[in-house]
């Protein structure tokens, strides 16, 4: 792989029809974000107060709170944790001078910023006194809420080489004040929920997903039985569908057709990773001793019959393919795969998107380089060239509903 680095001001020129806001967004989401002493102090403002931990191993502070996520001059939202500034070598740095934020790139100034409002729900507590704020994490127009705290894929080290996800329970019980349960009481979301949506005008949608609890009759049966009970309990506070999104393993057509019938789940995500097979199999061992690689695909088109097309969608891990010593060496190779699976799931209707890279210390690949911005930037740009090219739009992924996706921030130009 290459390693010459083009940096943002290049590529913006390069690239014309990839806007400047979303190449900062990649490259913010690649490689972190760190505050300075100031910007850390403005954030212990109450507009800004989220919360002490980031939710990465070894990431967490008593001197103050972190904010959410970070806001771009256009209302582009980046999804990187400030908390989180030692997991990259190179972070961008956010300064707030004279009531402003500003981004900067080793000393120099690229634009002003800004962050995520506090939501209104924090720091109120449910009826058994859980803050609410540790049963739904709030982006700017979403909450994400994780009913199951634990990957039991993690139990016999079968856990996807990139993730650094549920290896901190331990900390995370040292950190709060009340218990932290692998399963979140059914009750204390319903009343996050009820509140959350007292908000005018702030949340869009609700957002599911967990660690894989591959237990039951049918792998999979018990945690499908949960969260058919976590998505009833959120649907006392709607009538009929309401606008929501579960990631999840891909099921079978029977454990997802009892999704649609039982609750009001809009749409499903179960997530390939990685397209190519062979890749698949050494970086998502759990997912393909469990599932298989073929099945997991033919599993997520089989669910297009049930919510419809456009309805279900998969994410990959972009970057990740280039992992070694097994991943590809050149990020056009890398691209061509991952442009591959792109229109395979196109023409059955699947919305396939892609999240930046980011090797976790915590993680197996911990230490990897990631590919070069110029690949996100064309990845991103060929993702929405090919999903458009088959009439398929991220509408429950967008730059409101998710701001996690470059390539359906690229939509809002359409």
């Amino acid at each position: 792989m290459s390693n010459h680095e083009s940096g943002l001001e290049e590529l913006a020129d390069r690239y014309p029809d990839v806007p400047r806001f979303i190449i900062l967004k990649l490259d913010a989401q690649r490689r972190g974000i760190k505050l300075t002493e100031n910007a850390f102090n403005a954030v212990q403002e109450p507009l800004y107060r989220y919360g002490r931990y980031s939710g990465v191993k070894g990431e967490e502070t008593s001197k103050g709170v972190y904010p959410g996520p970070l806001i771009l001059r256009d209302g582009t939202t980046v999804l990187t944790s400030a908390a989180a500034a030692s997991q990259f070598e190179n972070p961008y740095t956010i300064d707030h001078v004279e009531g402003k934020f500003y981004i900067h790139d080793n000393g120099r100034r690229i634009d002003e910023v800004d962050f995520t409002p506090r939501p209104d729900y924090y720091g109120k507590k449910t009826s058994r006194g859980v803050p609410m704020e540790s049963i739904a994490s709030a982006r700017p127009q979403r909450i994400d809420i994780q009913p199951y705290r634990y990957c039991h894929f993690w139990d016999t080290q079968d856990q996807c080489k990139f993730c650094s996800f549920f290896t901190d329970l331990e900390e995370q019980r040292q950190l709060s004040d009340e218990k932290f349960p692998r399963a979140l009481n059914v009750e204390d979301i319903y009343e996050t929920v009820r509140e959350a949506l007292k908000e005018p005008g702030r949340i869009s949608q609700i957002n599911l997903t967990a660690g894989a609890d591959y237990s039951g009759a049918v792998p999979f049966d018990n945690e499908v039985n949960r969260y058919i009970e976590v998505l009833q309990a959120i649907g006392r506070n709607f009538s009929g569908r309401f606008p929501s999104q579960l990631l999840a393993p891909a099921y079978t057509k029977k454990q997802v057709k009892r999704l649609y019938d039982e609750t009001g789940l809009s749409s499903y995500c179960p997530d390939i990773e990685v397209w190519d097979e062979n890749l698949f199999k050494w970086i998502c061992s759990g997912k393909d001793k469990v599932v298989g690689r073929n099945e997991w695909v033919k599993r997520t088109i089989d669910a297009v019959e049930i919510f419809g097309k456009g309805n279900v969608y998969t994410n990959f891990v972009a970057g990740v393919e280039t992992a070694q010593p097994h991943g590809f060496k050149t990020i056009d190779e890398a691209l061509k795969s991952s442009f591959e699976g792109c229109e395979f799931f196109a023409k059955h209707g699947v919305v396939y998107l892609s999240l930046v890279w980011r090797p976790w210390k915590s993680s197996v690949f911990a230490g990897q380089k990631q590919p070069p911005l110029e690949y996100y930037v064309r990845l991103v740009k060929g993702l929405r060239e090919i999903r458009r090219a088959y009439g398929l739009t991220s509408d429950n992924d967008d730059y409101k509903h998710c701001g996690n996706h470059g390539d359906s921030d690229l939509e809002r130009i359409d």
